[in-house]
């Protein structure tokens, strides 16, 4: 898959961090390394709670330099519920797992870009860790946060590289609950809150939109129609949503150029099972 993507043009391969049929996201992204030359890796997202920050540091320095420094560091504050029944841990309010993962953020980029670093918040303490050996990325690895919820997306504005807006996952419990938030006036709103608490950092930060539906045909409005039905949502939610192409290649085309033009998202992330009808359009966007 890796070396597919790689030859196709695609910048990044991310694989997310679940505990359902599918690898773990860091030794399957490592093997992935080992046979590339060009592609960067991403996790969409490790779950904050499975690991303690200084532990993630150093896996996350490892994967950098086995794969010469083409690492980006994607994490969440964690939403699915039945993962943590599973594991006997703890499901505090998201406000509390969002502010653990703010203190994990700060220590991932001391640790990233300090030889020693020290730090005591509520969450987490640690004293004059030193992660050896150093990323090859010497401003540190790339930080990814995003979510659907306000209170995500704002400390996603303010401190990560890149800021991932995807539909709200706040009122579903577990992977197989339907799907919500694709209307463009509700991810209209998700970007006004990116602008606003990213304020003057704004221009520095890479703006990402997870796609979740794809339908590529030549009958726009019967295909916006029949993916509605299947999503069992809205058919109006879906037209323009930077959550779900649909229509021939051009009109996906013109749709993600519309929303690099409103909203700044240069970076799209989709599944692999999207991919085949997909990829066409790297080579017409890719550096544009």
């Amino acid at each position: 898959m890796a070396r597919r993507a790689e030859d196709s043009g695609v910048d990044v391969f991310s694989l997310p961090d679940h505990l359902g049929d599918q690898f773990a996201p860091m030794p399957a992204l490592a093997a992935a390394a080992a046979v590339t030359s060009k592609i960067r890796f991403s996790m969409f997202v490790l779950n904050n709670d499975n690991r303690h920050p200084g532990m993630l540091a150093k896996e996350a320095a490892t994967l950098d330099l086995i794969s010469n420094g083409r690492l980006e560091l994607g994490v969440g504050a964690g939403w699915t519920r039945a993962e943590y029944d599973a594991l006997g841990m703890r499901f505090d309010k998201p406000s509390v797992r969002i502010a653990r993962l703010a203190e994990s953020v700060k220590i991932l980029r001391g640790v990233f870009t300090s030889d020693s670093f020290s730090f005591s918040g509520e969450h987490y303490s640690i004293t004059d860790l030193a992660i050896r050996p150093r990323p090859v990325q010497k401003a540190g690895i790339p930080i990814l946060l995003g979510g659907g919820g306000k209170k995500m997306l704002t400390l996603a504005a303010q401190a990560a590289d890149i800021v991932s807006v995807a539909a709200n996952n706040s009122q579903r419990p577990s992977m197989t609950s339907p799907l919500s938030g694709f209307a463009l006036k509700d991810v209209a709103e998700q970007y006004a809150w990116v602008r606003e608490a990213a304020g003057g950092r704004f221009d520095d930060i890479e703006i990402n939109a997870r796609v979740l539906a794809v339908s590529v045909g030549p009958d726009r409005d019967a295909q916006v129609r029949k993916l509605a039905a299947e999503l069992n949502l809205p058919a109006e939610d879906l037209q323009d949503s930077p959550f779900a192409l649909v229509g021939t290649l051009e009109q996906i085309e013109g749709q993600l150029r519309a929303l690099r033009d409103r909203f700044g998202v240069s970076y799209f992330t989709f599944s692999y099972r999207h991919s085949t009808p997909l990829l066409p359009l790297i080579g017409r966007l890719a550096g544009r």
